[in-house]
């Protein structure tokens, strides 16, 4: 019959607390990353100026030129209305109308985005004035006469527009509080990584063992969050044109995905370093020679 070995309650309260520990440790991997990953972002200018431009509808800002441009037009040409709106319209189909467009809403952005007290101000005459000979060329092209005088007394109306300082120091404001947030998530997050993991490591029976399992789960945590932005980053907005608000989420999730990887580079390394250990130690263990075993079976003979 058996003998039955009872398991001291020290172990079996570890082995019941680890599973919890380890769910903990994964949580808190979670918001290092994405804490990691989001104050990235809130630190990248670039990208928060370029979401911010994908944000802005270049279609409304389109459809306004060529309104402007189409009304300064029929004052200034003798020319029925369905000419002056034909010119427009083939004026607004050019690539240097496009580039003028593309030339205001970067203006724009930037000095939303201007340091508080700046008085950022947009020039929309320095950006419609390489159509003047786009306009020239279209109207001859329609055999409407037309002027360079009265080309360049249309596009002189385009008058600057001062931005609000007070809306651009708001917009200021909030990128530097997410990112004074995301600090001090990134800091928590990685205080609590650093406890449970240390917690993870006591409660395990092969410490080092349990090191590079806690690393494999960084590593895995963190290529799957490098995969799920991108996929998320295409699925939200493929071609960059299903709508603005789709665009600038599709450029900021798609930003920065390095972070992931440097993370799962820092995991892979410990994780190494710790397997590396776990093994030459259980190798030791096996090499060592048995204990000696008492063979002698002499028996007591009566006398």
């Amino acid at each position: 019959m058996g003998t039955f070995t009872e398991i001291p309650i020290s172990t079996r309260l570890r082995r019941g607390a680890l599973p919890f520990v380890l769910w903990a440790f994964g949580f808190t991997t979670t918001l290092l990353l994405i804490g990691m990953w989001g104050r990235t972002v809130a630190v990248d200018t670039a990208t928060v100026e370029e979401a911010a431009q994908a944000v802005v509808d270049a279609e409304v800002v389109t459809e306004r030129i060529e309104t402007w441009l189409e009304a300064g037009l029929d004052t200034v040409l003798a020319a029925e209305s369905d000419e002056v709106r034909s010119l427009a319209e083939a004026v607004a189909s050019r690539p240097e109308f496009a580039a003028a467009v593309d030339a205001i809403i970067a203006d724009v952005v930037s000095g939303v985005f201007a340091e508080a007290g700046d008085e950022p101000v947009v020039d929309i005459q320095d950006a419609v004035s390489p159509l003047v000979p786009v306009l020239l060329a279209e109207a001859q092209a329609q055999e409407i006469p037309v002027e360079p005088e009265s080309i360049e007394e249309v596009l002189a109306t385009a008058s600057t527009i001062v931005l609000d300082t007070g809306e651009a120091a708001s917009v200021t404001a909030v990128v530097t509080e997410a990112r004074g947030f995301l600090t001090w998530v990134v800091f928590l997050a990685a205080a609590a990584l650093a406890v449970t993991g240390a917690a993870a490591i006591a409660l395990s029976e092969h410490r080092y063992a349990m090191v590079r399992t806690l690393s494999t789960r960084v590593v895995l945590s963190a290529f799957t969050y490098a995969l799920l932005f991108r996929v998320a980053a295409w699925a939200l907005d493929p071609d960059r044109g299903r709508s603005p608000v789709l665009g600038g989420g599709s450029v900021v999730l798609g930003s920065n995905s390095h972070i992931f990887l440097i993370a799962a580079a820092i995991a892979a390394t410990v994780g190494a370093w710790g397997g590396t250990i776990a093994y030459r130690r259980r190798i030791r263990r096996h090499d060592a020679p048995p204990a000696p075993v008492d063979d002698d079976t002499r028996e007591l003979a009566a006398v």
